[in-house]
């Protein structure tokens, strides 16, 4: 437990100069990936690292710093710290100190692999409704100064059309950066916790914490720590950490006097099967174990919903496609049509 009390101290980086860049999430899925079958195959850490980074090219150059930090007796977690969120870190640190990391390398890998993935699908789902949207705006500009001219009805339904659409567009633009930069600015549970309640992105994050904090805590009961010690390794870790503060949220919950399962209950970031897990009071091996499969149901429900989710995309955006074509139609075409009738009367 001192050890990984002492692990959770700020990384040196941070008190010199201008901290390394954080790895794509592409480069971080092949290097977790990678590195969980080499240690699976035999190869020491250093040794993994030596190949990754002597195979992979340019984008992997930057880890040639872990190679000397192992080499020095340093752990992976603390060699990836800088080039991965504190969260990951972590987890990655926990599982080292517990025996867990090479399953959780390869968990973390196709997590990351899935996020490199559906942020490429997002991209090409929306090229299609992108390139109509702009065909429209086009196709109205062009009838507002070009054809619209030459008849003797004014222009004011396109320009109205062009202005309330500036108008939308604006204004989901400013609503997004305040709420991006409020949401930034909140501590990591509060964030986790405002997300939840959102209808669609909520039960993603709710799978995702779930995940997250069923897994470390499976892994520090592995190594024979009981709740009170988890909270009380969690008070050192950094303070941004999702662990630090869900764990400073239990520990004060237990002292006013909750029990557990009444706390699990309440806290929307873990599942209730967690709760019905906990009110068993199995030995802490077993119950170790059982959070940790729980984890893995955690983690494969986790990758079917964001697929779920992806396949939603589409569709909306070919609905706002379709709402903007229908309010040119209105706003363009009917004072056309009438202009028209006029000149032919």
């Amino acid at each position: 437990m001192n050890n990984l009390m002492q692990s959770g101290l700020r990384p040196r980086w941070r008190q010199n100069s201008k901290a390394p860049k954080r790895l794509r999430p592409s480069v971080q899925a092949t290097l977790f990936e990678t590195l969980a079958d080499l240690l699976n195959n035999g190869f020491s850490l250093q040794a993994a690292m030596r190949f990754i980074v002597d195979i992979n090219g340019a984008r992997y150059r930057p880890l040639k710093a872990t190679i000397a930090q192992l080499a020095a007796g340093q752990g992976l977690a603390a060699a990836l710290r800088p080039y991965v969120a504190v969260d990951l870190y972590y987890q990655l640190l926990i599982a080292e100190i517990h025996g867990q990391l090479a399953t959780t390398l390869r968990q973390s890998g196709q997590l990351m692999r899935t996020r490199a993935e559906q942020a490429r699908q997002v991209r090409r789902l929306l090229q299609y409704p992108a390139l109509l949207l702009i065909m429209v705006f086009a196709t109205l500009a062009m009838v507002q100064f070009a054809i619209l001219p030459n008849f003797s009805a004014g222009s004011g339904g396109p320009s109205r059309l062009v202005g309330g659409l500036v108008v939308v567009v604006v204004g989901l633009g400013i609503v997004g950066g305040l709420v991006y930069w409020q949401l930034k600015r909140l501590p990591t549970r509060e964030r986790y916790q405002r997300l939840a309640r959102w209808p669609i992105v909520g039960p993603v994050v709710t799978t995702y914490t779930g995940y997250y904090l069923t897994l470390n805590a499976g892994m520090l009961l592995s190594g024979g720590l009981g709740i009170r010690a988890i909270c009380e390794v969690s008070r050192q870790f950094d303070e941004r950490a999702l662990l630090a503060q869900q764990g400073r949220a239990i520990e004060r919950a237990l002292l006013a006097g909750q029990t557990l399962v009444t706390t699990i209950k309440a806290d929307c970031l873990l599942p209730n099967e967690l709760a019905l897990l906990v009110s068993k009071a199995s030995p802490a091996e077993r119950m170790s174990r059982e959070l940790l499969y729980f984890a893995s149901l955690q983690y494969n429900q986790l990758i079917r919903k964001l697929n779920r989710g992806i396949s939603w995309i589409q569709p909306i955006f070919f609905l706002i496609v379709a709402s903007v074509i229908l309010g040119t139609y209105l706003s363009v075409l009917l004072p056309l049509y009438q202009s028209m009738g006029d000149m032919l009367k």
